[in-house]
């Protein structure tokens, strides 16, 4: 083999890696946005524990039974749309492990959780 035709097939080699490897990074991308939901639930810390004597309180409100009138209308800072979007998102994903999961949920950020933390019990 010339050198011209070695270096025409090791660049069709490198054309091809390269291929094969975003194929691969789009793949393990897509996988890992779908289970996003279980990554972050893997994650609680000590201060995502919730005191279960508060939860018979007339206040607060479990956000893993609740319906989206009744998320909207005890919470502060959502509409009946956000509220919907929170049981959308447990419906789809299965039930909150923590508070801070609730930040999953497209439109809802840590403002409306500082807001609403001492409301809020799983």
């Amino acid at each position: 083999m010339s050198w011209m035709q070695l270096t025409k097939q090791f660049l069709g080699s490198v054309v091809i890696m390269f291929s094969m490897l975003m194929y691969q990074q789009q793949a393990l991308a897509k996988k890992t946005e779908t289970e996003k939901p279980s990554l972050a639930a893997t994650n609680q810390t000590s201060q995502q524990v919730v005191d279960v004597t508060h939860s018979s309180s007339t206040d607060q409100v479990n956000i893993n039974q609740a319906s989206a009138e009744e998320l909207a209308k005890k919470l502060s800072g959502i509409g009946i749309q956000k509220a919907k979007a929170i049981v959308e998102y447990r419906d789809k994903y299965g039930a909150f492990s923590s508070l801070e999961n609730i930040l999953e949920v497209k439109g809802i950020g840590p403002s409306f959780l500082e807001k609403n933390r001492s409301k809020l019990t799983l």
